[in-house]
């Protein structure tokens, strides 16, 4: 317990003199004579947000409270006016984010995710091969259906524990850590392949120059496609090579139809939900069509499921994850603010001339990506404002060479969500906790990561072509 409590009063000090020099730092910036391109304000703005990256790097305070303070003081110190430093908390984005979260928190209440999961694991073979596959398979039905990748780790990880242990696997082995990558690469890997399949997708369109902000559900999907087949099956074929177990298991005979008979029926609010979320989907990936926007889609489905009371006020105040809202409109608000205040062209005319031979080369310029943000990951835990401050610096540089600024945000924040070191990814922390930590060890589960690391890259290189005949390059 004194060693315990030792490393954690270390800690705290760190974060401490980590926040303050944030301070420090952001001050000295935000008061430096403002260079040619750049205006008295705009060197307040990049003050007050490097403050707020370092807070967001010691966590001193709850990642949201610092994102709602670095928009306040962009008004108190004159940067921006308060429509445009809280601009983004009206847009259709931000607002998909409040819809999607309660759709996909009141379908786990009911249990309709349980058993859409049940369902799957019982139409594969009992083998371990078998619910490897079904674990993947059933993670990418789900994934686009809950935004929070968090929510999904920790609901998931249980299930792939039940499995395990049912199959016989001693807790920790490799094989038992083979499930729980099955279960991660399902349900939190391939929701990058989904527009919804993350909140913070939705924060990195904005972070886009608004000509490319229109992207819709199905873009996401086809623009991500080579990258998700890459991954998905790089990954399916490592766990099935890597953690196999030494020696044959299977699961007892209609294991899944038997759980599936223990939780009964569908009920009538499973029933409604799965009728809103089906509708929902369909409106998301015909959007080019009828032209409503997501935003609207998506707050209608939650106000249709509170209207018959299958969504309660209760799943509205807590089933939303209001923290992790405030934090992703905070994060929009960055790019908004950034662009209004012509920062972005600053930086990209700064770094463009050592960046521009390495732009010039698209698999050169993929690996780059991905490399950086490999290294950063260590300082900068959090992928989304990674990403967004690649989008920034990048964007400039990309769009006059006719380079889609989508494919940064998109090789960013999948390389954002390696799990080196447990601290770095709370994605992957959600997913140990889920299982007590009692399923994998660290050490086992690291040597996914790599394979990870190496297919994220992969998968954006082979990807080329693709956006090459789409247009996005």
């Amino acid at each position: 317990m004194g060693a315990d409590k030792e490393k954690l009063d270390v800690i705290k000090i760190i974060r401490i003199v980590g926040s303050l020099a944030a301070i420090a730092i952001g001050v000295y910036v935000g008061t430096l004579p403002p260079p040619d391109g750049l205006t008295t304000q705009a060197m307040y703005a990049l003050g007050i947000t490097i403050c707020a990256v370092g807070w967001w790097m010691t966590q001193l305070v709850p990642e949201y409270v610092t994102g709602l303070m670095m928009c306040t003081l962009w008004v108190a110190f004159g940067a921006v006016p308060f429509p445009r430093a809280f601009y983004n908390f009206s847009t259709p984005g931000w607002w998909i984010m409040v819809g999607a979260f309660g759709l996909g928190a009141v379908a786990g209440r009911v249990g309709l995710l349980k058993r859409i999961s049940l369902w799957v694991l019982s139409l594969v073979p009992p083998t371990f091969k078998g619910q490897v596959l079904g674990l993947v398979g059933s993670g990418i039905i789900i994934s686009p259906l809950v935004p929070s990748m968090n929510a999904k780790a920790a609901l998931s990880s249980p299930m792939a524990l039940a499995i395990s242990d049912s199959l016989g696997l001693p807790r920790k082995s490799a094989a038992a850590a083979g499930m729980l990558g099955a279960c991660y690469l399902g349900y939190v890997i391939m929701g990058h392949i989904f527009l919804s399949g993350s909140f913070s997708h939705y924060a990195l369109i904005a972070a886009l120059p608004k000509e490319f902000q229109n992207v819709s559900w199905m873009d996401w999907l086809l623009w991500s496609l080579p990258w998700g087949l890459v991954v998905g099956v790089g990954m399916t074929v490592a766990i099935l090579i890597l953690y196999a177990p030494k020696e044959k298991v299977a699961l007892p005979a209609n294991y899944g139809k038997e759980a599936l008979a223990k939780i009964g029926p569908m009920t009538k609010d499973e029933k409604i939900v799965l009728a809103v979320l089906i509708c929902a989907l369909l409106m998301w990936m015909t959007e080019g069509y009828h032209k409503i926007n997501s935003g609207v889609v998506a707050v209608t489905a939650m106000c249709t499921l509170l209207g018959v009371r299958t969504m309660t006020a209760n799943d509205f105040k807590n089933g939303i994850e209001w923290p992790a809202v405030m934090l992703i409109g905070s994060v929009f608000n960055m790019a908004s603010v950034i662009g209004f205040l012509k920062i972005d062209k600053y930086l990209g005319s700064l770094l463009g001339p050592f960046l521009d031979s390495v732009i010039r080369q698209p698999v050169l310029f993929v690996a780059f990506m991905a490399i950086s943000v490999y290294g950063l990951k260590f300082l900068l835990t959090n992928m989304t404002s990674m990403s967004v401050m690649f989008a920034m610096i990048l964007s400039p540089l990309l769009v006059p060479l006719g380079v889609n600024p989508w494919i940064v945000i998109f090789v960013t924040f999948c390389a954002g969500g390696i799990w080196v070191l447990r601290y770095t990814n709370t994605i992957y922390m959600c997913a140990q906790f889920g299982t007590k930590d009692e399923m994998a060890t660290d050490g086992q589960m690291v040597k996914l990561t790599f394979v990870y690391m190496v297919l994220i890259v992969l998968g954006a290189v082979v990807s080329i072509p693709w956006w090459k005949m789409l247009g996005l390059m």
